[in-house]
């Protein structure tokens, strides 16, 4: 029997949603680059953040569309503070809510080519307090053994994989002061 209802494809709609993804993606690059070139190179660097969450020596990565790895984070948005772009970001692409706990580093990429942007990145490392693991437009989350993960990652994150290594390793020393972002938090800076 025709009920008259069409079942919906859902199939279709996640690649048609990753494919509308990926264009904006490119897209926003270049009207940034446009838009820079129009002010003639007066506009700053995006910011951006990445989301360090180890457990039980594995981290927790998104593997994009494509099948490279990547930490959770993004953009920040307009009138956002990096520790609520933090925690959004980590939330929109793995379903998990996190507590930031320091800052790991601070790093600067120039655009290499028209369609990328310049970004001033901060890496927060953080604890998992809830949630559900889900995935999303950009990827799925997934834990990857840190003796794994230094050879999949791209060089750009084996440096801040590297770097938080560092940071760990200062913070069990009680090298490190690590009240920072909860300071940040805290005050809203």
């Amino acid at each position: 029997m025709y009920s008259g209802v069409k079942k919906i494809d859902w199939r279709n709609i996640l690649l048609f949603k990753r494919i509308l993804y990926q264009i904006l993606r490119k897209s926003a690059g270049f009207s940034f680059n446009f838009l820079n070139i129009c002010l003639f190179g007066n506009l700053p660097p995006q910011g951006c953040i990445s989301v360090i969450v180890e457990d039980q020596g594995r981290f927790l990565l998104l593997k994009r569309p494509n099948g490279t790895l990547v930490f959770p984070g993004g953009f920040m948005r307009w009138r956002e503070h990096p520790t609520q772009t933090a925690l959004r970001e980590f939330k929109e692409e793995t379903g998990l809510q996190v507590t930031l706990q320091h800052v790991v580093a601070c790093y600067s990429n120039t655009s290499k080519d028209f369609g990328s942007m310049s970004t001033l990145t901060i890496v927060f490392c953080a604890e998992v307090n809830g949630g559900d693991v889900r995935g999303s437009v950009e990827g799925q989350p997934c834990w990857i053994e840190e003796l794994d993960l230094l050879e999949m990652v791209d060089f750009r994150y084996k440096h801040m994989l590297n770097d938080y290594r560092e940071h760990r390793r200062q913070h069990d020393k009680q090298e490190f002061c690590g009240a920072l972002v909860r300071e940040m938090v805290e005050k809203n800076l």
